[in-house]
């Protein structure tokens, strides 16, 4: 027979397992998101590598929600139509111009919808909007584009080979019939000499026999023999003169050919650079599918083992945790800006910022610290903010940071994909005095001297 001290514990152990069964289910609820309010868009992709419903969700690397359906297309050329529920405090990031895209966690983990925040002049995407994506990128399409590429290239060097040969003898022909027109006008030249010479020394001794008193200017003009001599001379100069007229004109337009547009020379010149041209365009291509083989996740880790980041994809937790620094490859250096000194608001936009003249000189002035240490680093620029709620610090430090990050780009000309921000909010350790910053710090991620790595 039950005693009341056993039923009442018997109570209790049902109470205290209920009271946990509750808590349990609401730390799993909004471990998941259950409780929090969302609001509800669309995307549309061709592929849907990987991705199922109930895939998390996550904007500028924030955990945002989870995926709630996929509709497949009505035709073999439509879309796959998805649906995405994104907690509402994240509704600020999402504007029209954000880019739903594939990605992968890790080398063999999951696939997950990554959302890119939208720019300030985009407006905020309403609930049942459609947002545009990127396409996945497959390993296979790769492969082909890198051979279809390595044969272009292949085609257009045997191309060149052929261009540079028929370039060559060309050239040898024009020489050998350079050479020829040379070779032809000397005798006429000679001869031209030869005339000249003959002809100064007759007027020389007609000039002496007059100087020497011999004859009269009657004489002169009365003597058919010297007036027949000096007729004659008259004739063969202006004989010589013709000739020597008609050979330099022939050799200035025989050059004139060889050098026009459609001459020989300037024929091969103009093959010999579109082939370049094509060969320029193939390289571009090639090195645009290198920079895609960095993001796929077959061959990602060995990119990053090579000191390869994608800036886009690390957030603020994981900056905090020392993602640029983990290997031990790399040490940090930083410069520490307030706001006060490089913004003030922007008469146009009260609730923006802009840098002011003073502010980009004390940029300039930073930067001369360490410009020379750039090409082989990485620069972060950090950004934060004090004031307000969690998502306005996120939106105001990262707001800071993009607007330093431009101007240093157009500045000194800054690798883009090396350069980045990352919005700390009001979390500044390390700050000078250990006190809360509000402003910018420019992250330097410079190699360490191999006796220094760890």
């Amino acid at each position: 027979m039950a005693t009341p001290a056993r039923l009442a514990g018997v109570g209790v152990f049902v109470v205290g397992g209920l009271l946990l069964f509750t808590v349990g289910l609401f730390m799993i609820g909004d471990r998941q998101m259950a409780f929090a309010k969302k609001f509800r868009i669309y995307t549309e992709f061709k592929k849907i590598t990987g991705l199922q419903p109930g895939a998390i969700i996550r904007v500028s690397g924030a955990k945002a929600g989870a995926i709630k359906q996929i509709d497949p297309p009505n035709t073999p050329g439509g879309k796959f139509r998805v649906q995405l529920e994104i907690t509402e405090d994240l509704h600020q990031l999402v504007r029209m111009d954000s880019l739903a895209s594939i990605e992968t966690e890790g080398l063999v983990g999951g696939s997950y919808l990554g959302v890119s925040a939208g720019s300030d002049k985009s407006p905020s995407a309403q609930p049942e909007a459609t947002i545009p994506s990127k396409e996945p990128f497959e390993i296979g399409d790769l492969m082909q584009q890198m051979s279809d590429t390595v044969a272009k290239v292949n085609e257009i060097i045997d191309e060149m080979r052929d261009d540079v040969q028929r370039a060559v003898v060309a050239i040898a022909d024009t020489a050998a019939d350079a050479n020829a027109i040379i070779t032809a006008v000397g005798p006429d030249v000679k001869a031209l000499t030869t005339a000249a010479a003959r002809i100064t020394t007759d007027a020389a001794r007609i000039a002496e026999s007059i100087r020497n008193g011999e004859g009269t200017i009657g004489k002169l003009l009365n003597d058919d023999e010297l007036y027949r001599r000096v007729s004659s001379i008259s004739k063969q100069v202006e004989e010589i003169a013709t000739s020597a007229r008609q050979v330099i004109e022939q050799a200035r337009n025989t050059l004139q050919n060889l050098q026009s547009k459609d001459g020989p020379v300037q024929g091969v010149a103009a093959d010999v650079k579109q082939t370049m041209e094509g060969a320029r365009t193939a390289m571009v291509g090639f090195a645009e599918n290198m920079e895609a083989l960095k993001h796929n996740f077959l061959v990602r880790g060995f990119f990053k083992d090579r000191g390869f980041f994608n800036l886009e994809e690390i957030s603020p937790e994981a900056y905090r945790k020392g993602a640029l620094t983990k290997s031990g490859a790399l040490r940090t250096v930083r410069v520490w800006l307030s706001s006060p000194v490089l913004f003030e608001a922007d008469p146009e936009h009260p609730e923006s910022e802009r840098l002011t003249p003073d502010g980009k000189a004390r940029l300039d002035s930073a930067m001369g610290t360490f410009i020379d240490r750039l090409p082989g680093g990485v620069l972060m620029v950090e950004g934060y903010e004090q004031q307000g709620t969690k998502d306005e610090q996120y939106v105001r430090s990262r707001a800071r940071a993009s607007s330093v990050r431009n101007y240093l780009i157009d500045r000194f000309h800054l690798n883009a994909q090396a350069t980045g921000v990352m919005p700390l909010g009001k979390e500044s350790a390390g700050s000078p005095d250990g006190t809360p910053w509000t402003g910018v710090a420019l992250a330097v991620f410079e190699e360490k001297p191999s006796g220094k790595r760890k």
